[in-house]
């Protein structure tokens, strides 16, 4: 049998550095991904789609977000079910209780609501740990393993949270235990582990069989998410087993990309109109720049006519892309004044002697010296010069 494994859509998601309509193209993005997904199960034949927690941002997203992804769940030709995870949990308050909701949810639309067996068709069956809080207090997923007996059944656990391989000295009790999945899998007791969480596809232990999707849609920079905008295109077969030998199972794990948006970390050394003009040609290369989000790291010293040529350029691609932002705790770009940035001006008066005092100001240390560099080049650029 083949199903879709996927988690972390997050519907109504919002980022921070996002204006005007990219907030609202991102935020449909996320959405007609479901359709992707849906064309993708199709296209596999896949029986079912399974969503491994936090399906929604939280339980304020708006009546309009709900029912536009209910709209979107429609075009999966096949059933899908929903875990509930930490942004969305199966509390009194859920999302999933709210009238919005349940009024407008396909029939083929399940939510897994209910911590236990479900049986998708005679001989498969997804195992729900879904978050019924916040803030759960043991291991979820192992509290499931633990009911579990020897079958013949095909039997795909469904969780959602933080493994203990990445948090080994954390003391949170949710975190779910990666050696007691391992031995699981191991038995026979569980052909499949399908995780939500982690917004990367992630590969967890060596069995081949619990994994991560990630999330269908990027929601941070490529230096912290490696692989995100995938879903996972599951196929699992088990054969009977015998009185003395545990049963015979395969399974193929393969990703595929549904997300249409990236997250772009671009670091770059600047001491010059050289790598100025470089810098410009690692923007201009940058595909689907609408739907991308770069995130600046400039190291280096500059001119003031310098930085003035480089804070036109990236107001040019704030303008091509979806948005420019700086990584503060890498970025570390200082100028270097020089008698001649002014010269050609020729400023007299109070301005003249500001700008001799900035310049003054800007060759010390710390904060001021800082603070005298951008105000020569905000000074620069509102006198009149150019790069």
């Amino acid at each position: 049998m083949t199903f879709i494994h996927t988690a972390d859509w997050q519907l109504g998601m919002t980022r921070h550095f996002l204006r005007g309509d990219a907030q609202a193209r991102y935020t449909a993005a996320r959405q007609e991904a479901i359709g992707r997904i849906g064309r993708l199960a199709d296209a596999h034949h896949a029986e079912f789609v399974l969503v491994c927690g936090d399906v929604f941002e939280d339980r304020q997203v708006s009546s309009r977000v709900i029912r536009r992804s209910l709209d979107h769940l429609r075009q999966v030709p096949c059933p899908v079910y929903l875990l509930p995870g930490n942004h969305d949990p199966m509390d009194a308050a859920s999302i999933y209780n709210s009238k919005v909701f349940t009024d407008n949810k396909p029939d083929h639309v399940r939510v897994l609501d209910t911590p236990g067996p479900v049986e998708v068709r005679p001989g498969v069956s997804v195992i729900a740990a879904p978050w019924t809080s916040k803030v759960p207090l043991s291991d979820l997923v192992a509290q499931q393993l633990d009911r579990l007996a020897p079958s013949d059944d095909i039997r795909i656990l469904a969780g959602h949270g933080r493994v203990d391989v990445f948090a080994p000295q954390s003391a949170d009790l949710s975190l779910i235990d990666v050696d007691q999945l391992e031995r699981a899998v191991a038995a026979g007791l569980i052909d499949y582990v399908a995780l939500g969480d982690r917004h990367s596809t992630t590969q967890i232990g060596d069995s081949g069989r619990i994994w991560y999707s990630g999330a269908q849609e990027v929601t941070n920079y490529d230096h912290r998410e490696a692989k995100p905008g995938q879903v996972l295109v599951v196929e699992l077969s088990r054969a009977e087993s015998t009185s003395d030998a545990a049963p015979t199972q395969s399974v193929t794990v393969t990703p595929h990309r549904v997300g249409e948006w990236a997250f772009r970390t671009i670091e770059h050394d600047v001491n010059g109109s050289e790598d100025i003009t470089e810098l410009r040609r690692r923007l201009d290369a940058v595909d689907n720049k609408s739907q991308t989000v770069v995130q600046l790291a400039l190291r280096g010293s500059v001119t003031i006519t310098e930085r003035s040529a480089l804070d036109t350029m990236v107001e040019e691609f704030t303008d091509r892309f979806a948005a420019v932002t700086w990584w503060e705790l890498r970025h570390d770009l200082v100028i270097r004044p020089d008698g001649n940035d002014f010269a050609h001006l020729q400023l007299t008066g109070f301005i003249g002697d500001a700008a001799d005092e900035l310049s003054t100001a800007a060759g010390g240390d710390g904060e001021n010296a800082i603070a005298a560099q951008e105000a020569l080049a905000l000074l620069f650029r509102l006198a009149g010069g150019t790069a």
